[in-house]
């Protein structure tokens, strides 16, 4: 495509009008690697400078996505959560479901801890109670989303030693071994934070990547606390829509 100097929009937004206009048009496919940055810089006449501000506008926007040591890739679609006022829960599954991706769970760690002063209020045990801790990747279409960490109480949830948790939702799994399913979550805090070493390669990103964390307790119909969550979400692939 050939940019025009002499317009009023700057080259940076000029090349990512062509690269939206082709992602939206689908010569850029969901998931399809665009060009490299020199590349582009030779398709477009003009510097890496300016190509490199229009990745990073439209990475921001949610159109792109950079994996660390493979490229930038087309992310046209967005994970919507909806947050309301009475916090009722949706499942990862059934946000993916909306928006039309594959869901999958990956299991890196299942171990067990004490619980501290935090996770004893926020599940209604005593300080130092046996905690079934569960670290697991969400994915959506295959592409890292969610590093997911939960803590039961192990004494009311044996069975999730053994349990196979990939590709499944919790809730199901619970509903299935004839436990409460989750209602609500109670006391949520939302944060935004950066991608430490251990998350960013978790999830295939930079260091220092945006991330959305969201922590709370996840309770049944009554009230009863069945377990807590700390999740890191990827930003740019995830939005929280407020609901009252």
């Amino acid at each position: 495509m050939k940019l025009e100097g002499d317009s009023l929009i700057p080259l940076y937004q000029q090349v990512i009008n062509d690269i939206r206009s082709g992602i939206d048009d689908g010569s850029y496919a969901v998931g399809q690697k665009i060009p490299s940055e020199s590349e582009l810089s030779e398709m477009y006449s003009v510097s890496r400078i300016t190509i490199r501000r229009a990745i990073e506008e439209l990475s921001a926007d949610g159109y792109l996505t950079k994996k660390q040591g493979k490229g930038t890739y087309v992310t046209s679609r967005k994970l919507q959560s909806k947050i309301t006022q009475d916090g009722a829960l949706t499942s990862f599954n059934d946000i993916c479901a909306e928006a039309g991706f594959v869901p999958g769970a990956t299991l890196v760690d299942r171990s067990h801890v004490s619980a501290n002063a935090e996770l004893a209020e926020m599940l209604h045990v005593r300080k130092d109670a046996d905690l079934l801790r569960l670290c697991r990747i969400r994915t959506a279409d295959g592409t890292p989303t969610i590093i997911e960490v939960t803590y039961f109480p192990f004494d009311k949830y044996p069975f999730l030693e053994t349990e196979d948790v990939n590709n499944d939702c919790l809730y199901d799994v619970l509903e299935r071994r004839g436990a409460s399913r989750p209602h609500i979550v109670q006391d949520a805090l939302i944060e935004v934070t950066q991608a430490n070493f251990d998350e960013a390669e978790k999830l295939s990103v930079s260091l220092g990547e945006p991330l959305v964390v969201e922590k709370g307790t996840i309770v049944d119909e009554s009230g009863t606390p069945i377990f807590a969550c700390d999740l890191r979400i990827l930003a740019r692939v995830f939005a929280l829509r407020i609901t009252r």
